[in-house]
């Protein structure tokens, strides 16, 4: 009755913590990413420098053909920008637009109009700041809106520039390091739900708690939900012939109701 997409969510964001084998993958991957960004490697960092980054900044670089390891490093690298921080140096390792370099934002989002008409969308940092200042080249003359969105950019971004490497950092993690668990747990997109916590944390059987995990997600095996998947039936409840789902077979079906009632004199109003 539940989509697996759900079923393999975190439990504070709606799940039964199942770990999806692809968003572990891709995790598991990231950590690569990050090893290279970083420069933590030995010989086979050496190996990937040389032949493929070839002096560019791995975000930067889109040769694709390769070991199939270097295909999966490309087709997840993207992904470690959820939870990336960069801290610039000499900004020969940060693209200017693509790259979370400005208190964890990235320029073509928050300047579009800017980021659609430049001609190099993939210009490093190194290259924009030149002369003691910011020369980005677009296609066109700016117009007002876009005159006025140059200006704030240059008041928002710094032009500090120093000889040491541009540094990384994980701001998913206190420790500023990445970690596959917060890797995967971003990537599954998805709010945190507070009031979920309390029904993992009861101390009831597991299977009580699956109970109400669908009944929360109106997953039951009521009528509606086999009507909904071409099942036998109507979908009506046969007592009060209304809509049966899960919240009307617990709570406002009458048979329900009747019960709640038994049980509230057994056990006393209190």
């Amino acid at each position: 009755m539940v989509k697996w997409a759900y079923i393999f969510l975190p439990k504070d964001r709606g799940g039964l913590g199942i770990p999806a084998s692809r968003g572990m993958n891709v995790a598991l991957m990231l950590r690569w990413v990050w090893r290279i960004l970083q420069g933590d490697g030995g010989l086979w960092l050496q190996l990937i420098e040389a032949k493929y980054l070839r002096g560019r900044p791995l975000l930067a670089c889109s040769l694709a053909n390769g070991l199939q390891f270097w295909k999966s490093i490309q087709s997840i690298k993207h992904e470690i920008r959820l939870g990336l921080r960069i801290s610039v140096g000499d900004g020969f390792g940060t693209q200017f637009w693509l790259d979370p370099w400005l208190e964890g934002e990235l320029l073509r989002f928050r300047f579009p109009r800017l980021f659609a008409i430049c001609v190099d969308r993939v210009v490093l940092v190194s290259a924009a700041a030149l002369e003691g200042g910011w020369h980005v080249a677009f296609r066109r003359p700016l117009g007002p809106i876009e005159v006025l969105d140059w200006e704030l950019l240059l008041a928002v971004i710094p032009l500090q520039t120093s000889a040491a490497s541009d540094s990384v950092s994980w701001s998913l993690s206190p420790s500023g390091e990445f970690s596959i668990s917060s890797a995967y747990l971003a990537l599954c997109r998805m709010p945190v739900l507070s009031w979920l916590s309390p029904l993992w944390k009861a101390p009831l059987p597991l299977k009580i708690k699956d109970f109400v995990w669908q009944l929360l997600r109106d997953r039951l095996p009521s009528r509606t939900e086999v009507l909904k998947r071409h099942g036998p039936g109507n979908g009506i409840c046969p007592l009060c012939h209304v809509p049966e789902t899960g919240s009307h077979i617990l709570f406002s079906c009458v048979a329900a109701q009747t019960l709640w009632c038994f049980v509230r004199e057994a056990l006393g109003p209190d």
